[in-house]
């Protein structure tokens, strides 16, 4: 009988240090997955602010694939369309197209280019626009 009395609770054991779960990547930062410049809800930072989406397994061609699929509607999830779509760091544009994809697309320029871009403007007068 004294067994069964004898255990240690959690509350007494010794305290464990959790910056060592950290350290070993337990922690993993989740990046946006748009389909071409478009937001998709498969993408891990998509959010049904209505809290309908779900992720179900599917299979295709004997594969299984996961389809995000709406609770709401009973049927797969239209993404950026819905009213209660959105991104957790707030980088669903208006238009459906993530921020994080289309920042990447932007084209660095040159101090020279720049230069140049700025003396051609400079050559027009104001009486060749009137």
């Amino acid at each position: 009988m004294s067994d069964r009395f004898s255990k240690t609770r959690p509350s007494q054991q010794p305290y464990k240090d959790s910056s060592s779960r950290f350290e070993k990547g337990f922690e993993k930062r989740q990046f946006p997955t748009p389909i071409g410049d478009n937001c998709s809800p498969s993408c891990p930072l998509f959010k049904c602010t209505n809290n309908s989406l779900v992720m179900v397994n599917k299979t295709y061609r004997g594969k299984v694939v996961k389809e995000p699929y709406c609770r709401m509607t009973g049927s797969k999830c239209i993404g950026y369309e819905c009213r209660f779509a959105g991104c957790r760091i707030n980088a669903l544009l208006p238009n459906g197209k993530c921020a994080k994809a289309v920042e990447k697309k932007v084209r660095v320029v040159s101090e020279e280019e720049l230069y140049r871009e700025i003396s051609q403007v400079e050559e027009y007068d104001l009486e060749d626009f009137m």
